[in-house]
């Protein structure tokens, strides 16, 4: 038997009795990823709590109050009598925005003096803040023709001319309609990346002996054939996952790739399989386990906070721009991204990606086959 179909072996038979080994393999990231469908299921946010100042008391507050009751994103928390009242609730968490309308409001919005209602969020919480304030905006502005209608005389239809709304809305301290389609995009390569990081490592880090590989290079008859052999079962198995959960967003959920998704999961092997090659190197450097599991947890578990999904690198600090390049997530990401757009225009944008992916397997497992293949001629 090869060096390849040894370690294969010898690592499949090892998986089947160590249950723990298994557990992390399969059980871990079916509660992770079971866990992360629940929390992005509903898509899109509701019932956000939300503090009203009611200064005017009037027919047309009232109708305002009702507009936003009625939005499915907003929950009315409670009204107050003052702004200080209501920045009470909100330095607590009690609401996360608030709603002041002005003294006036119905007679001025007939006699077109455009009274300036106030939306105050907390900054904070910077993505439910926008997605309050918005909601919030949009069911006053419905509300205020309403209002209009009732004001005028005669409950005439108000002038096109006529100014609507002023609403100024103010952060103290994604613009998708769904977050499932987005952040499930990002989270669960992210989440498999970090898996594929801390199994591999174990698997490789489980052959040290005396802080060495050495007496598992000389074993093996091949250190190149017997690395493929040993990370195998482990790519392959989190490749799989990435594609269940493709399908489940696809098939289960009714979302759809523009692109190619046949190309995502090729680059989903790559990633994985560039993992397994960086844990290899790791091990191989510092013979290890837990300074290389420290360090994947480091880098795996950073990867998608600097990918520039989410916070934008424009402007941002050498490091961060550095340290993203020199991640493999960011580069999957940047592929997996462009397939969710119109084929024509990312086809090619992910030429780059891939090579950078590949450039990660191909440099990584060069550098772990090397200082091994040393170690084990100077033992």
């Amino acid at each position: 038997m090869s060096a390849f179909g040894r370690a294969l072996t010898r690592e499949l038979r090892h998986l089947r009795h160590d249950r723990w080994d298994l557990a992390g393999l399969f059980v871990v990231p079916a509660i992770l990823l079971a866990l992360m469908a629940g929390m992005l299921w509903q898509g899109t946010m509701h019932k956000l709590p939300l503090a009203v100042v009611d200064s005017d008391g009037t027919t047309a507050s009232r109708t305002m109050i009702r507009a936003l009751d009625a939005s499915p994103m907003i929950r009315i928390e409670g009204s107050y009598p003052s702004e200080v009242d209501a920045m009470r609730a909100l330095r607590s968490g009690e609401a996360l925005a608030l709603v002041h309308l002005p003294p006036g409001l119905g007679e001025g919005l007939a006699r077109d003096r455009e009274p300036v209602v106030r939306i105050l969020y907390n900054a904070s919480f910077l993505s439910t803040g926008r997605q309050i304030s918005s909601a919030a905006e949009s069911a006053m502005q419905t509300a205020a023709l309403e209002i209009l209608a009732g004001e005028l005389p005669n409950h005439s239809l108000p002038s096109p001319r006529t100014h609507r709304l002023v609403i100024e809305a103010t952060a103290l301290g994604n613009a998708p309609g769904s977050y499932e389609w987005f952040l499930g995009l990002l989270i669960y390569p992210s989440v498999l990346h970090l898996v594929a990081a801390c199994a591999t490592a174990m698997a490789l880090g489980r052959e040290l002996r005396d802080r060495s590989l050495a007496s598992w290079a000389q074993s093996t008859g091949g250190v190149a054939s017997a690395l493929a052999g040993k990370m195998l079962p482990y790519v392959v198995v989190v490749s799989l996952w990435g594609v269940a959960w493709m399908l489940w967003l696809t098939l289960a959920r009714g979302w759809r790739f523009e692109g190619s998704i046949a190309l995502i999961a090729f680059a989903q092997v790559l990633l994985y399989a560039g993992t397994a090659a960086i844990s290899a190197l790791l091990i191989a450097i510092t013979r290890d386990t837990p300074v290389t599991l420290s360090a994947g947890i480091v880098y795996a578990g950073s990867a998608l906070a600097y990918s520039g999904a989410t916070l934008p690198l424009n402007g941002g600090s050498l490091f961060a721009r550095v340290w993203s390049n020199l991640l493999p997530l960011p580069h999957y990401l940047a592929l997996e991204l462009g397939q969710v757009s119109d084929r024509a225009i990312t086809m090619t944008g992910a030429i780059v990606p891939a090579i950078a992916l590949t450039a990660y397997l191909v440099i990584a497992s060069g550098g772990a086959v090397a200082i091994i293949t040393v170690a084990a001629r100077r033992s």
